[in-house]
């Protein structure tokens, strides 16, 4: 029988906020439970500064470093972050100045990162995007040790996980335009054999989108519209043109989604502006 020998790694976990659908302060479990709020910094006009706070929900000290990154957005909204942004994306690094860098927080405490926004002279208009990242600091004998094993031994990997939240950081300057379409609606099952409206989001113009999804569905032969399906926070991100949409259907106790017509709103955040509207016909 021979010790096998351990190999540290590491492991990133990052969880991404205001792009598909948070509806509370983001949370990371891990070093530390780490909650941010608010999940979205947007300046634009007058605003010219911002406050993050974070809270240590865990039961011991949690140590976080702060920076600004660039995240891509895929066809369906997932977000990786990237060494460099592709055309057309428009970074925040070098407009918004942060303190502090770097947070220990006790148990319990909460911590607030102050954000300013500096603008030069010349600054071309459009909107400016970049995430701040939480990243979790682990302890510095993480991922370190020698673990024996029996049987005929061999090499065991021991990872430490990473935990972190983004949020985004949106600057917006000058004169900027936004047009949402909403097309190719579609019922259809999902892998449990339940039903899902499917749709594409296109986006026009140098302003992201960003709004709430709602499903209503109206009974064939009338009565009174009733929600069964709605996603909240939804963003389709510059310089994305287009975004794939899924919306589980879940009837309120007592209505079945027979013949009948699904009403489908794109509504913007905290306002009243329809950004794009669809219908389906159930049959």
């Amino acid at each position: 029988m021979r010790p096998s020998r351990l190999i540290p790694g590491i492991v990133l976990l990052i969880l991404l906020a205001g792009a598909t659908g948070f509806a509370r302060p983001a949370a990371a479990q891990g070093f530390g439970d780490l909650v941010v709020s608010p999940t979205r910094i947007e300046l634009e006009g007058r605003t010219r500064s911002a406050t993050v706070t974070l809270t240590n929900r865990g039961s011991e000290s949690a140590l976080f470093r702060i920076s600004l990154i660039a995240m891509e957005m895929d066809g369906k909204g997932s977000l990786k972050a990237v060494d460099k942004p592709p055309a057309g994306m428009l970074t925040a690094e070098e407009l918004v100045r942060y303190a502090p860098r770097q947070v220990d927080i006790p148990p319990g405490g909460t911590q607030t990162v102050r954000l300013v926004l500096r603008k030069p002279a010349d600054l071309a208009a459009g909107e400016y995007r970049s995430h701040m990242f939480f990243r979790a600091v682990p302890p510095e004998d993480a991922g370190r040790g020698i673990a024996e094993k029996g049987g005929q031994g061999g090499v065991s990997v021991k990872l430490t996980p990473i935990f972190g939240i983004t949020i985004p950081v949106i600057v917006r300057h000058g004169d900027l335009d936004l047009k949402v379409a909403m097309s190719d609606l579609a019922v259809v099952p999902d892998k449990d054999k339940q039903k899902k409206l499917t749709f594409k989001l296109t986006r026009q113009g140098n302003k992201s989108a960003y709004g709430d999804v709602k499903v209503e569905y109206m009974p064939a032969g009338g009565g009174t519209p009733v929600v069964v399906g709605e996603v909240t926070r939804l963003a389709v991100f510059t310089p994305n043109t287009e975004r794939s949409v899924e919306v589980p259907l879940v009837a309120p106790p007592g209505i079945t989604l027979g013949k009948g017509a699904l009403k489908v709103l794109y509504r913007q955040v905290n306002g009243d502006t329809t950004l794009a509207s669809g219908d389906v016909t159930l049959e």
